[in-house]
């Protein structure tokens, strides 16, 4: 093994490697408050400036009146699930519970700590979380702010699909007065909700993926392709897990509802002979045959929205349900995807710039053996983005996206003497350099483009470095 350190930048300084401590920073995300779309928006921004290696944003659509309809990414795994909230307008601590989620799991990957007995930079490496915060963000701020969020000139038409009232609290369509979660393929038909027009509630709309809101949720899900999908409601602690779901799934999926209802404490919602359909859990469960969740938070206070004084015990409930079901998501991944695991001998040297888990197979589940620091090792096999390594403990695996793959250098010293050269070399991003020809660690690494060679001896290269004159390896192809 060589050891690691990094010589030289723009201004050929040297650096030296850290590993990140404990963010001390308090949170971005306050679910004390009422959570409303603007404040959401900054979060995400924030979030994703303060967790720049694992948190990504984008908009998959806009709402009828402009607002965007904001997908969170938190990880950098190949498998995926999802997560979403505020379907309903009045559900919106659905987006703070997502929202606090997504901050709390980066800031533990972060300090490299567990949470809830989880390593998360496992979990996060094994797996990409999606969130969709809320779905519903014209409904939602129609809720909170009633009229004066909306231009004047709809505002007869908002009373009349509110039944005369301007008071919006009790609402929980979008601002088209249309239910997205009975707006789903799945049994749309068949739904029969007794709103026939527009209406604050109840309302499935003249035909199903009729609304933008619903459209970007269908299109989303098919790029994304999750493995589950959990979408969050309000309120009653009940859990539904079963919709026309296939016999072949259905151990499978109980299973995950029993491990879901003893985590929370939620009841599991019996399936009715005739379900009424148009949910978003009920056409992934339909269409994907995978397992999918809709667990309601909360106790339920009136027709209106759960108070932010719940969020504590909701949160008690619930923390743990991101990790555990990326990790189940994982393992189904995993058992669709034996073929990308193939194992191909590779005779390479590789680059890790930070520190690594090791692992007794090509997967995160076969169980840790310790870890590496940032160092040049000889890999003997490849297996997607997992590489097998020469450790102190014998050959491992490792797993790193963005590992630096080198061709190996020379083991033994070259032959014949060296001659003086005075020579101009354009080397690579990052170049390592030794003490001597063949040494068995490496001495630093560079990352100058252009260097000056002094000696040659074989494939060596003595070049003047800031830290000294130092031995490099050129392939006989460069």
């Amino acid at each position: 093994m060589k050891k690691w350190l990094i010589a030289g930048a723009a201004c050929l300084s040297i650096a030296f490697i850290h590993t990140a401590g404990v963010s001390a920073a308090s949170n971005i995300v306050n679910p004390k408050e009422t959570y409303t779309y603007d404040r959401m928006t900054k979060d995400i921004k924030e979030l994703a400036s303060e967790y720049p290696e694992i948190i990504h944003y984008k908009s998959i659509g806009k709402t009828p009146y402009g607002r965007e309809q904001w997908a969170v990414s938190l990880g950098n795994g190949e498998s995926t699930v999802f997560f979403n909230g505020s379907h309903h307008a009045r559900e919106w601590l659905t987006s703070t519970l997502n929202m606090y989620m997504i901050e709390q799991y980066a800031k533990a990957y972060e300090s490299g700590s567990k949470f809830e007995g989880y390593d998360v930079r496992t979990v996060l490496s094994e797996s990409t979380i999606w969130f969709v915060p809320m779905v519903n963000p014209d409904g939602v701020t129609l809720q909170q702010y009633g009229l004066s969020a909306f231009p004047k000139l709809v505002w007869s038409n908002l009373i009349k699909m509110n039944e005369g009232s301007r008071n919006f609290k009790r609402w929980k369509a979008n601002a088209q007065g249309i239910d997205l979660n009975r707006q789903y393929p799945a049994l749309w038909s068949g739904i029969k909700f007794p709103a026939k027009a527009p209406r604050w509630m109840n309302y499935k709309g003249t035909k199903p993926l009729q609304t933008r809101e619903n459209q970007s949720m269908v299109k989303f899900t098919y790029a994304i392709n999750p493995e589950i999908a959990v979408s969050y409601h309000t309120a009653g602690h009940i859990l539904y897990w079963n919709f026309n779901t296939k016999p072949s799934n259905l151990a499978r999926d109980k299973k995950l509802a029993n491990t879901f209802s003893a985590i929370t404490g939620y009841s599991q919602v019996k399936p009715a002979p005739n379900p009424s359909g148009g949910g978003y859990t009920d056409w992934f469960i339909t269409t994907f045959g995978r397992p999918a969740f809709t667990p309601e938070i909360g106790i339920k206070e009136g027709e209106t929205n759960l108070s932010v004084s719940v969020f504590d015990s909701e949160w008690k409930l619930n923390k743990k349900i991101g990790l555990w079901i990326a990790d189940e998501g994982y393992r189904l991944w995993l058992k669709k995807n034996q073929a990308k695991q193939a194992v191909q001998e590779f005779h390479k040297d590789i680059t890790i710039s930070e520190l690594k888990q090791l692992f007794n197979s090509n997967n995160f589940i076969s169980g840790t053996v310790g870890t590496i620091r940032p160092q040049t090792l000889t890999a003997t096999a490849k297996s997607g983005n997992w590489y097998k390594v020469k450790t102190d403990q014998g050959e491992k695996w490792l797993y790193d996206k963005n590992a630096v793959v080198r061709e190996p250098a020379e083991t033994t010293m070259p032959t014949g003497d060296p001659v003086d050269v005075d020579l101009t070399l354009t080397l690579g991003v990052e170049t390592e350099v030794y003490s001597e020809p063949a040494a068995k660690e490496a001495k630093a690494t560079i990352t100058l483009t252009e260097v000056h060679a002094i000696q040659q001896w074989g494939s060596w290269y003595k070049i003047n470095t800031p830290i000294g004159d130092l031995w490099i390896y050129q392939s006989p192809s460069k």
